[in-house]
């Protein structure tokens, strides 16, 4: 799950199938921990969409009322993040660095996804025709969510209760902070692409690409991703990717 020191991470980009590779150069906190994170940040009073149309309302902290959902990405805050709104978020300054989480969720039939940024709805099918999430009948996941945050990405969450029962929520994140650079080697980057070498692979799970999170990306990194080559088109990969690796920033 988690990427250890040395480790080659690969985060595959899906509307672009371009691939952003890091070597893992540290861990800082050593594998991974635990943060019991707590209830959902849904206070009293805050009004969600319903599964039978209109709204409901929240009716104690935490609580995500029977039959509703989160219509709208929300963020986790944290006291003494760099953004206390949002603690998975940090700035394209921060560029040699990745924050990899798992989210646990009770209970565990919770609906979830992601939006990227937040209020631009992923999970798409048949060329972006039909949209999915947790307010339809297909695109998320349940109780476990995964997700490398890129620097300057913010990544809002929304949340699905699609029983009769108000239920309270909680929500643990496995995670780990790395230390991260871009291999130079030209030859390495293209066996690690077409999956000659070891390496980590996420997918992330997204099926548009906001130009917000690409401007970030360039920022942070000085490109977008290395495109995917055959192993027959190993000369025009390598090419590239040494022309690629000249303009990176890291």
């Amino acid at each position: 799950m988690f990427a250890r020191e040395n480790e080659i991470l690969v985060v595959y980009l899906p509307p672009r199938a371009r691939a952003l590779v890091f070597k893992v150069v540290s861990v800082l906190n050593s594998g991974y921990k635990v943060f019991d994170y707590g209830p959902l940040p849904i206070r009293s009073g805050d009004t969600v969409a319903s599964y039978d149309g209109g709204t409901a309302t929240v009716p104690e902290d935490g609580v995500l009322p029977g039959r509703s959902y989160i219509r709208d990405g929300i963020t986790f805050p944290l006291e003494g993040a760099y953004d206390e709104s949002d603690m998975w978020y940090f700035p394209e300054e921060w560029g040699d660095t990745l924050l990899h989480e798992v989210q646990l969720l009770t209970p565990a039939w919770l609906k979830v996804d992601a939006q990227v940024p937040p209020s631009a709805t992923q999970p798409k099918y048949q060329r972006g025709k039909v949209t999915g999430g947790v307010d339809k009948d297909f695109g998320f996941y349940r109780g476990r969510m995964e997700m490398v945050h890129l620097p300057g990405v913010r990544v809002g969450f929304r949340y699905g209760n699609d029983t009769n029962l108000d239920v309270y929520t909680y929500v643990r994140f496995l995670y780990a902070e790395y230390r991260v650079s871009i291999p130079r080697d030209p030859e390495l980057v293209f066996n690690v692409l077409t999956r000659r070498a070891p390496a980590k692979w996420f997918t992330m799970p997204i099926s548009y690409m906001d130009p917000s999170v690409e401007n970030s990306i360039r920022e942070a990194y000085g490109y977008t991703g290395f495109p995917l080559f055959t192993e027959a088109e190993r000369d025009a990969a390598i090419r590239l990717y040494r022309e690629i690796i000249s303009g990176l920033k890291r």
